[in-house]
């Protein structure tokens, strides 16, 4: 019997092919394939990843789509066609689809600088910046809005990210985005997450979560990909990581449980070390969110990256297990088709998902949405007080 959440990391990893007679446009502007897997695991797929023929052949009969794989039985799936709004263009022009990417309830909004996934040559889905960021124009806030409002007649739209990229200034590129914050706020009824760098002062993280901002997604520098310390001594090194887990934590007490988020990019380290990382995080009240993102042909990580999806599962495993039995909320990761998460990772567990499943449902319906909107402006208007200059 097929695992679906081993499926899903095999999915990533190879891709697939497309078979005869199949629609067109197949794939979003981004090249992926949308599919929906049994227990309704969505997924976008490249086609033909990894520079071989993918063992896995998407193929159709009459309205059903099937996954065919050599010597096994085929997989019902369901194929999810591009959305008609990519083709629109707000009022000065400018494509939706050169201003974000969609998955499923959640928007990525494309960042002007390339974040740390496109620069270091991993196949990133999930904001377009993987691309070269010199193709895409540039845009105002009024045209992001904009560009919501257009997928929003098509589609309901939950959560809405914004990315610094790859910056190195003080306050970890929150300056930057904050008239961008402001402009959702004041047209849009939506959860805002940002994706930033730990900044140098805590102080930075109370007027990131004052200006209406829901969720944070601090990417560390000392999980990157690349070289461990980045060329830096290794003194210096150490005390970057001391500083960076430090507004974690703080972050955590400011924000929402859960709504403090970090990645980690699987393949480039021992799993054990890994491990040790997804503990790290949580005992400090981070949702950590895996990045298996396998590199490109030609990128110099391509000779480094190890973790086939058998060798991973267990890690993701371990991650839903630590996650169920904490008072962390794990509903802010909400990308589905290009991470496993950590509620499916419990298709590679026998420990029960207890209540978490149930608030995920709950959270899906129409009340469930308004409760948890509602909720979040409570708390920030109970918690966020002016102080005099």
């Amino acid at each position: 019997m097929t695992n679906i959440a081993l499926l899903k990391l095999q999915l990533l990893y190879y891709g697939i092919r497309a078979d005869r007679d199949l629609p067109s446009p197949l794939t979003n502007p981004f090249g992926l394939v949308h599919l929906v897997l049994p227990e309704g695991l969505a997924v976008s797929v490249h086609l033909n990843e990894n520079g071989t023929d993918s063992p896995f052949l998407l193929r159709r009969e009459g309205t059903a789509f099937f996954l065919d794989v050599a010597g096994k039985e085929s997989i019902p799936v369901q194929w999810t066609p591009p959305l008609h709004s990519y083709q629109q263009k707000t009022s000065s022009r400018v494509s939706v689809s050169e201003i974000l990417t969609v998955h499923g309830d959640f928007i990525a909004v494309h960042p002007s600088h390339a974040c740390r996934f496109g620069q270091s040559g991993l196949s990133c889905r999930y904001c377009g910046s993987s691309q070269d960021i010199s193709l895409h124009p540039p845009f105002t806030p009024r045209d992001l809005v904009e560009a919501i409002q257009i997928v929003e007649q098509e589609k309901r739209c939950d959560v809405v990210c914004l990315s610094s990229g790859h910056v190195e200034t003080a306050d970890g590129g929150i300056e930057r985005l904050e008239k961008w914050v402001s402009e959702i706020r004041k047209h849009l009824n939506v959860l805002i997450a940002l994706d930033l760098v730990p900044p140098e002062t805590n102080d930075w993280i109370d007027r990131t979560y004052a200006m209406g901002v829901d969720a944070l997604y601090y990417d560390s520098d000392f999980f990157n990909p690349n070289d461990e310390s980045g060329g830096e001594p290794r003194a210096i090194f150490q005390k970057h990581k001391a500083r960076q887990l430090e507004a974690l934590e703080y972050a955590a007490r400011i924000f929402p449980t859960g709504a403090v988020l970090s990645h980690l990019v699987i393949g480039f380290e021992p799993l054990a070390e890994t491990r040790a990382s997804i503990d790290l995080l949580i005992d400090r009240g981070v949702v950590p969110v895996l990045a298996y993102f396998p590199p490109y042909d030609g990128s110099d990580l391509r000779s480094r990256w190890t973790a086939t999806p058998e060798a991973a599962q267990e890690i993701y495993a371990h991650l839903y297990e630590r996650l169920v039995r904490t008072r962390i909320n794990p509903h802010w990761v909400q990308q589905y088709d290009v991470v496993l998460t950590c509620l499916e990772g419990r298709f590679l567990s026998n420990e029960s998902p207890r209540y978490h499943l149930k608030l995920k449902n709950f959270y899906e319906t129409r009340f469930g949405r308004a409760l948890r909107f509602g909720m979040a402006r409570l708390r920030r208007h109970l918690r966020v007080r002016e102080v005099p200059a």
